[in-house]
């Protein structure tokens, strides 16, 4: 049997160049393999592009040859890459697999052939305290319950080369950047700034510090249809002071296995940070959350000095363990509709359902906002970024190394801020077509970004809004818009198909949702640029048709996020060893606690406390099915006397593995702070006297009749962790 060694038609090289012009930059992604197995093949290679791309062209070379990519229907651009490989031609797919996460499929290299793979994109940045932030993905991180859990991770020897160009058009003041070590040539026409030959295990990012204030601006080009594209970027400065009001805070903190290590501590420094700029009359809580999520109080707390000694306690007590489930904290974070709340969430973002806490946040966020922060280089940026826009907040990445400070400052400078309320756009004479806003919030001396269809530029264009009734304005004279050296049309049509994608998250029409996708593949066609419904594909038809059989390679991406997720697999289950004797006590225990039920639910004088236990460690435990119907009974008999913090919280922990019927009867027991509880599936835990290393007495009858309780709550935890684990 031949045996071909598939690692010899791997991913050559990856390049990434781009031109930076001003907030605007044009990036290609060339992709180089060669197949040298002896055996014609189907290449597959997932990788991330930025969120905030679109992308504009698809160019593959063969040889001398060299195909354009177009974009059509999914559904049938998989159809012409699949009918031409029949064929006997080569074909080539790029399509959007998730938000951000591409995939190409190289169909039909030959042997010893190398094909070149170009992906072209503009991406559009953010200007923060004058610093234009420059993000290149390199790495589809292993994602908790995602679609990437199917990928192959394994050290890689394929590499990636930056090359960026900033036009002298930009007025730079400073360049570096926080991941790669770069080297910057001053020439003549631009700034080049190169990275070379690393692996692709880690985000590249670029920092281009302006000389000049920021000021508004605008900027505009042609359609195709003959009108006006204009970006505008207004420049709010509200001199004005205001009183700021007392607050609730909610900090949200991801402990979830990716965040191990460095990322858990810094996220643990942000928050103390964050907790100094607290102020008497306030709020505040501690949400950490992982698999399933926990609180350091039931409800928040007044903000004093105990309660930030108690707060930090419980930070630096925090471990990692578990994966990422963001969407019942956020259900805990903004469960009363009626109060105004500021979220604070600190998480890589390597969820796998992003769209279903982005709708929820959308349709609940009310009166609270919410204020992302991205951990480490490797963050999941669509998620961080679009939760924070629904959530009329604003996002912000700590990346190693960085100064924290500054990041904490700028977002409670925009939290004690008043919001700007009834913001509106003045066109004056000029005749809108369309319009999108990039930002639901306002923010002092933070751009705020609107993009704007016109029949012709007439006019100024003015921003208005009002806090606390007075009225505010500012204004971009129709004389200072500039000609733009890029398609506009293209970025403005592609936030338009992001606009259209919320029509169908919000809709539970299907007819609708299937007009809503052909508006969308409607546009990306036209434009000729990418959307979750399209794809674009390449055909080479070939002069010597190949009718052999392509083998499958799925190319390998680097595993340093793999080996990552197994050490914190391994850290986050470190505190569960047991000798064996230990584990020996606590199935006799445990045995020995199921046996005695029967005893004592037959007793006619039952402790409250003891049986509200025992229907938590029955419902919890792994080895019985004992019927609780009867001991339900009986606590709704004496339900008056279940109203204490104590009978609330084990009562909780068996809420979410009872029957419908069952969980009726005990949410009728909840006081209301429990009831949120029960609704969002915290996780409550109240720890026992009892220690492992006690393990010896647990079993000895005086004991275990003298210390029952303490033996079931005991007991209770460790079948909760096994269940858990």
């Amino acid at each position: 049997m031949e045996i071909n060694d598939l690692r010899e038609c791997t991913l050559k090289k990856v390049k990434i160049t781009g031109d930076v012009i001003g907030k605007f930059g044009n990036f290609e992604i060339e992709q180089v393999y060669k197949n040298k197995t002896g055996k014609v093949l189907e290449v597959e290679y997932v990788f991330p592009i930025v969120d905030t791309a679109t992308v504009t062209g698809f160019e593959i070379t063969v040889g001398d040859k060299v195909i354009k990519g177009k974009c059509k229907d999914k559904n049938e651009a998989k159809k012409d890459y699949a009918e031409n490989l029949v064929k006997g031609n080569s074909a080539y797919l790029l399509e959007q697999s998730a938000n951000s996460i591409f995939k190409i499929s190289v169909g039909k290299i030959d042997i010893n052939e190398e094909v070149k793979v170009k992906i072209k994109y503009i991406d559009k940045f953010e200007i923060i305290d004058n610093v234009i932030k420059i993000l290149l993905p390199t790495l589809v991180t292993p994602k908790y319950k995602s679609f990437t859990s199917f990928l192959p991770f394994a050290n890689v020897n394929y590499t990636v080369d930056f090359n960026i160009n900033i036009d002298k058009s930009v007025n730079v003041k400073n360049v570096d950047s926080p991941s790669h070590n770069i080297k910057i040539i001053n020439d003549e026409d631009q700034i080049i700034v190169k990275a070379e030959k690393y692996d692709l295990s880690k985000d590249f990012i670029l920092n281009v510090e302006l000389k000049q204030e920021s000021i508004s601006n605008a900027i505009k080009s042609n359609t195709l249809d003959g009108n006006e594209i204009i970006y505008l970027s207004f420049m709010p400065e509200i001199l004005d002071s205001y009183e700021d009001s007392e607050k609730e805070y909610i900090f949200l903190i991801d402990i979830s296995g990716s965040m191990y290590g460095r990322k858990l501590q810094e996220t643990k420094n942000a928050v103390l940070k964050c907790l100094k700029q607290l102020d008497v009359g306030d709020k505040f809580n501690i949400v950490a959350f992982q698999s399933t999520f926990e609180t350091m109080s039931i409800n928040s707390i007044e903000y004093n000095n105990e309660n930030i000694k108690r707060a930090e306690e419980y930070i630096n007590s925090l471990e990692v363990r578990g994966g990422t489930e963001i969407f019942n904290p956020i259900k805990f974070a903004l469960y009363e509709e009626d109060k105004e709340k500021v979220v604070l969430l600190f998480t890589d973002g390597q969820v796998g359902n992003e769209d279903e806490i982005i709708n929820f946040v959308r349709e609940n966020i009310n009166k609270s906002r919410i204020f992302t922060f991205g951990i480490d280089l490797n963050v999941n940026s669509y998620f961080i970024r679009k939760l924070a826009k629904v959530g009329n907040g604003k996002s912000e990445m700590i990346q190693p190394g960085e100064k924290i400070d500054d990041k904490i400052i700028r977002t409670f400078a925009r939290i004690q801020s008043p919001l700007l309320e009834d913001i509106q756009i003045d066109y004056g004479n000029n005749k809108l077509i369309d319009e999108i806003k990039e930002d639901e919030a306002l923010f002092n001396l933070e751009y705020y970004n609107v993009f704007a269809k016109l029949e012709k530029l007439e006019d100024d264009i003015t921003l208005k809004g009002k806090i606390l009734n007075k009225e505010y304005e500012w204004k971009i004279k129709k004389n200072s818009i500039k000609e733009a050296n890029l398609n506009l049309e293209t970025i403005f049509e592609k936030l338009k198909i992001d606009s259209i994608e919320e029509f169908i998250a919000n809709s539970r029409d299907y007819e609708k949702i299937n007009i809503y996708k052909k508006m969308i593949i409607d546009i990306a066609e036209k434009y000729n640029i990418n959307s979750k419904y399209t794809a674009f594909v390449s055909i080479y038809e070939r002069d010597n048709k190949i009718f052999e059989v392509p083998q499958y390679e799925q190319t390998v991406l680097s595993n340093e996020s793999f080996e990552m997720a197994s050490v914190n697999k391994s850290a986050s289950m470190r505190s569960e060893v047991f000798s064996i004797s230990s584990v020996l006590a606590q199935y006799e225990l445990n045995r020995k606690l199921i046996d005695y039920y029967n005893v004592f639910i037959t007793s006619v004088n039952k402790s409250i406390r003891t049986s509200v236990l025992y229907l938590a460690l029955i419902v919890n435990n792994y080895r019985t099915f004992i019927d609780i119907d009867e001991l339900i009974e009986y606590l709704d008999k004496n339900k008056e006397k279940l109203q204490d913090d104590f009978c609330q919280k084990i009562l909780i922990s068996s809420y979410k593995k009872l029957n419908v019927e069952q969980k009726e009867k005990i949410y009728s027991w909840l006081e209301k702070d429990y009831r949120k509880a029960a609704d969002t599936g915290l996780e409550i835990k109240v720890n026992s006297k009892i220690q492992s290393q006690d393990v010896d007495k647990l079993v000895d009858d005086q004991y275990f009749k003298e210390n029952l309780d303490e033996l079931l709550l005991y007991q209770l935890n460790i079948n909760k962790s096994i269940l858990n684990r």
